[in-house]
């Protein structure tokens, strides 16, 4: 007995050792691949891109969860302070932690566990703490309904976590922080779990390998939280820099005045007096949700800049204080001063004064906020509108009801009280008339209005006129009160119905201020959504083509400057300007030239040939050569002309091959008469010729091609049809000169409308250069279309005209 129990021992011992070893041997900087002193960020980077690369959803490699465990147990240990001391003075790797909790939470009840193959550690989800994240889970459907609407007045931070994020974990106190401080004044908070929520964590910016992942949902915008670390101070800072600028006015003494005086603009001004240089953040919550109705401005106590201000309202130099102020800038409608306001004090005080004594209706939300519809006879609710003038002189009435109110005050739950300027909201207004006129008195009259529903409105007009002044006081307000009297007494009907037309904003931004905040809202969501890596390289790029744009500006100056100063020398060389460029030749096209313009080409050579005759030479001649002009260093080009008294034998017979090509490869030949070619008509044209491939283009001022380019309707009318023997219309022999053959022109015909007959037996070949009933184009004008058919020649899609082989110049 006592040698099996000395084996026993010896067994577990050398079990013991063995583990020890295993332990010790296992090195979690690693695991990490870092090195021994990394900082707290260089762990956290590497355990993201560790985690990353072996999550089990993304590698299929079958170690992928051995890794994806120790990645997560080199973190944790890493992580901890303690624990990362304890193993750098003595490599221990303490796990009891972790068996400790699996002890204490055995099986699957509370939580998810993986082993590990070294020392038995777990990976373990605690279900508990999870509790934390699930509690404020949110659906796509509430985010899209409630979150998102809500957020132009209430800001939302959302968390996006998974069961699989270790980080997540991590930042948990972090996250019951941010619920315990922000909550209480006024922004709310909401989880994301990732899993159960793939669409709506995509559409907040989450990815699986970077979770914990926050945004700030706000003005019905999302803002990204791009800090590395996840502390309290850091996401308080980032919600803190995403409210609008200047929500929150400082105040002086010397601003002070312009700041309380401002209520013409139709907002209530709240004062705020505060010790801290810094406004707190749950006065920009309340600034940003009220900031519609109300300006507020913020005070700094125990400054010499602010002594007159704290004085003149008496305000504690202890306490912060709140001083919400109406049409009367001396006296605060109301005040509040405490050493901490809760936020619900605040939201209630400002609620409750959050429009003017007399406000105006500015808008049609202004009109249901202040008159909402109210289908009960009963307890119908009325509201009192003085119609006025945008001018001072209009204000002394507007005082006048203000100074009714306070003297009558009316229960607002049974009628509210406001004006509104006739020139800003005349289709309002022009539903309101009496009878189908408009009140008879001048300016200020007071109409009693009751709104059944969203479009309908009953309403009565006061007969007397709301008249200013301390004669027409009793008279005016007396009147009034009887008439408010007797109309809220009585469950009858008002005298007039209608259908009800919607208030202009009258702050609504105009196109280029709407442009503005686009442009503004675009850079911003850029901004955010751009990293400073990705920033750097499109600002490389960019960059990197103004320097090219800046070196190729550089190099064309410094060419152009070398161009002039070789000019400036030729000039002092000789009077004559010598060209600085390649001399454009034109050579004749006759016999002597033929075969070198011609049937000898190269292949991919072609020549370009201009017919005229001697009158036309002198103003032909220059314009061709300024149309080709810049082609002149193709060196595949030539370019030459032909006297048509000369060639117009070649030409024919050219004609005719190309029409023989057209109507029957296998057909008789067809030979043109010489008189059908007339020397006038082919004054003008250009051809160009593929002296290899056989096959010529053809330009002319009436070629189908070239009227849209050559004067339009001007070119288009002296077009004419021309005539080649008694060739029916139906040949297709007449169409290889791209003309169109299927109309006639008769004598009632509009060319420029194209009204042509479509007779098929009568009408003439319309081919350049034939028919004698063609009249003379204008020599001025015949190549004003070349360059764009030149154009269109280099690009190919000029049509071509096909022959067999080129005819003998001069044999005929």
């Amino acid at each position: 007995m006592q040698c099996f129990l000395k084996k026993l021992v010896t067994t577990l011992l050398l079990l013991n050792m063995i583990v020890s070893y295993v332990q010790c041997s296992w090195d979690p900087y690693q695991v990490l691949g870092l090195k021994r002193g990394a900082s707290v960020t260089d762990i956290r980077r590497a355990y993201k891109q560790s985690a990353r690369e072996w999550h089990p959803d993304k590698n299929k490699n079958e170690n992928a969860e051995t890794k994806f465990v120790e990645v997560n147990k080199a973190y944790e240990l890493l992580s901890d302070p303690v624990r990362r001391k304890l193993f750098d003075q003595k490599g221990v790797v303490d796990d009891s932690l972790n068996r400790q909790m699996h002890n204490s939470h055995a099986g699957f009840g509370d939580g998810a566990s993986f082993f590990s193959d070294h020392g038995g550690f777990r990976f373990q989800f605690k279900m508990s703490e999870m509790t934390a994240f699930h509690q404020y889970r949110i659906t796509m459907r509430r985010y899209e309904n409630q979150i998102f609407p809500q957020s132009q007045t209430q800001p939302y931070l959302i968390f996006i976590y998974s069961e699989w994020c270790m980080m997540c974990l991590h930042v948990l106190p972090m996250w019951q922080k941010l619920v315990e401080d922000l909550n209480p004044i006024g922004i709310n908070l909401a989880t994301v779990h990732f899993d159960q929520e793939v669409e709506l964590a995509h559409k907040l910016g989450g990815r699986r390998g970077e979770l914990p992942h926050i945004v700030l949902v706000m003005e019905s915008r999302i803002l990204y939280y791009k800090h590395d670390e996840f502390s309290t101070s850091k996401v308080i800072e980032f919600i803190r820099s995403r409210f609008p600028r200047n929500l929150v006015v400082p105040v002086k003494d010397e601003t002070s005045d312009e700041f309380l005086n401002g209520w013409r603009d139709n907002k209530v001004r709240v004062l705020l007096f505060g010790k801290l240089e810094l406004v707190r953040l749950r006065y920009l919550t309340l600034a940003f949700k009220y900031r519609s109705h109300i300006i507020f401005g913020y005070a700094q106590l125990n400054l010499e800049t602010t002594r007159a201000l704290v004085e003149k309202f008496g305000i504690s130099s202890k306490l912060d204080s709140l001083l919400v102020f109406q049409e009367d800038s001396d006296r605060p409608a109301a005040r509040q001063s405490m050493a901490d306001f809760p936020y619900s004090t605040l939201q209630d005080l400002v609620e409750t004064n959050k429009y003017l004594q007399l406000p105006r209706l500015s808008s049609q939300k202004m009109l249901d906020a202040l008159c909402p519809p109210e289908s009960s006879t009963v307890r119908r609710r009325l509201c009192a509108i003085l119609v006025t003038n945008d001018r001072e002189e209009d204000e002394e009435a507007r005082e006048q009801l203000r100074h009714f109110m306070r003297q009558f005050k009316f229960s607002r739950d049974r009628i509210a009280f406001s004006y509104v300027f006739r020139e800003k909201q005349a289709e309002f207004l022009r539903t309101l008339l009496e009878d189908g006129q408009s009140p008879t008195e001048a300016t200020t009259k007071v109409v009693i209005v009751w709104r059944q529903d969203v479009q309908h409105l009953s309403y009565s007009w006061v007969s007397q006129p709301f008249v200013s002044g301390a004669d027409n006081w009793n008279s005016s307000t007396d009147y009034l009160y009887r008439s408010l009297t007797k109309i809220m007494g009585t469950a009858q009907p008002l005298a007039h119905s209608t259908v009800m037309k919607e208030l202009v904003d009258e702050y609504a931004q105009g196109i280029l201020g709407r442009i503005t905040a686009r442009l503004v809202t675009a850079a911003e969501v850029l901004g955010d959504h751009i990293t400073r890596q990705e920033l750097l390289a499109v600002g490389s790029v960019v960059g990197t083509v103004l320097f090219i744009a800046a070196v190729g500006y550089v190099m064309t100056y410094l060419v152009r400057l070398e161009e002039e100063t070789i000019q400036r020398k030729n000039k002092t060389v000789s009077k004559t300007p010598r060209p600085t460029t390649t001399e454009l030749k034109l050579h004749e096209l006759r016999s002597e030239t033929y075969n070198g313009m011609v049937r000898l080409l190269k292949p991919g050579c072609r020549t370009v040939v201009l017919l005229l005759d001697t009158e036309s030479m002198d103003v032909l001649i220059p314009k061709f050569h300024k149309a080709v002009w810049p082609y002149r260093k193709n060196k595949s080009l030539l370019f030459g002309w032909m006297n048509i008294d000369r060639g117009l034998p070649w030409y024919s017979r050219l004609l005719s091959l190309a029409l023989k090509i057209i109507d029957d490869d296998e057909g008789p030949e067809v030979t043109l008469d010489s008189n059908a070619v007339k020397p006038k008509n082919c004054v003008g044209t250009v051809i160009s010729l593929n002296g290899h491939r056989r096959y010529f283009c053809i330009y002319h001022a009436r070629h189908p091609e070239c009227i849209s380019d050559n004067g339009g309707k001007r070119m288009q009318n002296m077009a004419r049809r021309l005539t080649v023997s008694n060739r029916s219309i139906n040949d297709a022999s007449g169409a290889f000169m791209g003309f169109d053959t299927s109309l006639e022109e008769s004598e009632n015909s509009d060319v420029e409308r194209g009204d042509f007959s479509t007779s098929m037996d009568k009408e003439p070949l319309i081919v350049n250069g034939l028919g004698s009933q063609t009249e003379r184009l204008a020599t001025d004008l015949a190549l004003e279309g070349l360059p764009n058919w030149l154009d269109r020649l280099f690009e190919g899609t000029t049509q071509r005209y096909n022959i067999n082989y080129w005819p003998d110049f001069g044999n005929f």
